[in-house]
């Protein structure tokens, strides 16, 4: 059997398309969003590409853990790096952002309703960052800091005191010190 269609008369116009049917998914928004603050003065994105185990000196692990531990890279999405003083159950954890994690928005948008302790702090060498944990604080056993370095990118660090002190100060100024050392080292990579 053979079918055959076709036109009896043309009608005159321009022809078109047939419409498409649209997306229920909304498009991502460009960072920052989220109520996040834009990255004035970013370090290029390649300065996150590194180890996050070179993030800290040994001088500063020294100070701030009471020897130069060496660290341990941790397996999850984004790259980290573990430091632990097992004498006096001190701890220091960094990780770096991968591509396209929208950086501050996404600990703004996404972290920030988990939490129950969330607060913009003052800059960190420039650079935007929050802290944030799920316990109420002050006095929680750990904080963590996020830093955005460019509107896209940031890294965390994720502090606990020492056991002697554990509850008993707040982790969140100990976690931003020590972000503060690794804006140091990223600003020292991109040649600032």
């Amino acid at each position: 059997m053979l079918l055959l269609t076709g036109c009896s008369s043309t009608t005159p116009g321009t022809a078109t398309s047939a419409p498409t049917m649209s997306s229920s998914v909304p498009a991502k928004p460009s960072a920052p969003y989220g109520g996040a603050p834009k990255v004035e003065h970013p370090l290029p994105d390649t300065v996150l590409s590194g180890d996050p185990c070179e993030a800290l000196t040994p001088q500063q692990l020294t100070y701030w853990l009471g020897s130069a531990v060496p660290g341990k890279p941790g397996k999850a999405i984004d790259r980290l790096c573990n430091w632990t003083n097992s004498n006096t159950g001190s701890f220091i954890g960094v990780s770096f952002d991968g591509k396209n994690s929208d950086g501050l928005s996404n600990t703004y948008a996404v972290v920030r309703p988990q939490m129950k302790r969330f607060e913009a702090l003052p800059l960190v060498q420039g650079f935007p960052a929050v802290a944030y944990d799920k316990q109420p604080g002050p006095y929680s056993m750990s904080c963590d800091v996020d830093v955005g370095v460019t509107d896209h990118l940031a890294f965390s660090v994720e502090a606990f005191p020492r056991r002697d002190k554990s509850g008993k100060v707040d982790p969140c100024p100990l976690a931003a010190q020590v972000a503060g050392d690794v804006v140091t080292t990223l600003k020292q990579k991109a040649g600032r």
